[in-house]
């Protein structure tokens, strides 16, 4: 028989009664020293409750189900899901049988649109110019640097010359392309550069000189034209109704020819001098003309084209003063100067006098001829 240790004997009953009802508590030795000790105390020990925990009731629980009442629910809803899904189908075949056939898809065409390439113009400039130096003297072309000058501005001239009687023909032959205001737009360009060089005093020859302001006007006359045949482009008018437009640039073409030696293509006036001399001094408004005793001033905007004994210059494109060979010679030299209407001018000259002309005779053209024809 083991003897209790000093701890034991010193605990009460109490206190060992409760290590032996705690089991969980304490270690198996432990108990069995506890139990042994209160057996030697007289006490009754308490024999330890069962561990195995009794089921818990779930006064909810049902009884076991059979096979049938489980799988019933999934078997209602499959059967939903079926009848459903047959229901579909019967409206969509039966919808498609009203409805019409949707249209199949078809590839985008492209619509294929040409684009003009403007040309450069060089060539053409080239021989142009070359027919431009060969209207100058003799003497203005003796002098290289003068000659020089004048070919490099009368370049430009063609280059944009050429470029706006290209496009011209686009807008009358109603073919202008996506490209057509773009390539306006460099047109008005290159006239702009020709524009710049005029701005500046070349020291050229008087010849020289009336030559460039003959291309000056004309490219006046082209800008204009330009501008308004892109406003209708734009504005998405027909190109074909813009007459103004085109009578500039027929009178532009007139100057064209005119400054490499061509003829001009303008009707002349109906009528001669000798007639006018016997007209009355202030002819009526219906006649279209007027016979005047000096040089008309200079109007603002106005650009006249003056005839003088048969030759047509034009007016300086920036003032409308007349040419510098008819403001030179003096008020003696004149023999007649008609100042003739716009209306009436056009007709007798074309296009070129789209502001009307100034008809100037000298004393010594009148001399030689005494029916000198308009």
């Amino acid at each position: 028989m083991s003897v209790p240790s000093d701890s034991f004997l010193q605990k009460t009953t109490e206190e060992l009664l409760y290590l032996v009802q705690h089991p969980e508590l304490y270690h198996p030795e432990l108990l069995a020293e506890a139990g042994r000790e209160l057996r030697r105390r007289g006490a009754t020990v308490p024999r330890p409750a069962h561990t195995e925990a009794a089921p818990e009731l779930n006064e909810y629980e049902q009884p076991a189900a059979s096979s049938v009442m489980r799988w019933w629910p999934a078997a209602a809803i499959g059967a939903a899901v079926l009848g459903l899904g047959w229901w579909g189908l019967r409206d969509s075949s039966g919808g498609a049988a009203t409805k019409a056939k949707p249209a199949e898809a078809k590839p985008i065409v492209l619509e294929a649109v040409q684009a003009k390439q403007l040309p450069a113009f060089e060539v053409e400039a080239a021989r142009q110019v070359a027919a431009t130096r060969r209207q100058l003297p003799a003497a203005d072309r003796a002098d290289t640097t003068a000659t020089g000058r004048f070919a490099r501005t009368a370049r430009r001239y063609w280059l944009a010359e050429n470029a706006a009687t290209y496009l011209t023909a686009q807008a009358q032959g109603d073919s202008a392309s996506s490209v057509f205001t773009g390539q306006i737009d460099l047109t008005l360009e290159r006239i702009t550069w020709f524009m710049k060089a005029r701005a500046y005093d070349q020291h050229l020859h008087p010849i020289m000189e009336e030559r460039l302001n003959e291309m000056q006007q004309g490219l006046t006359l082209r800008r204009s034209s330009l501008q308004t045949i892109k406003s209708q482009y734009e504005l998405g008018a027909e190109l074909t109704n813009a007459e103004a437009a085109f009578t500039e640039a027929a009178e532009a073409a007139d100057i064209s020819r005119v400054v490499q030696g061509l003829p001009s293509q303008k009707a002349p006036i109906a009528g001669n001098l000798a007639t006018l001399g016997r007209a009355p001094k202030t002819a009526p408004a219906k006649e279209g003309y007027t016979e005047v005793k000096t040089l008309p001033a200079p109007r603002q905007n106005q650009n006249p084209l003056y005839i003088i004994d048969g030759e047509a210059l034009p007016s300086d494109p920036s003032t409308g003063e007349a040419p510098a060979g008819i403001r030179n010679l003096p008020a003696s030299a004149f023999a007649r100067i008609v100042v003739v209407k716009r209306q009436t001018a056009v007709k007798a000259f074309g296009p070129r006098a789209h502001d009307g002309a100034v008809l100037v005779v000298t004393k010594a053209a009148a001399n030689r001829s005494t029916g000198t024809s308009l």
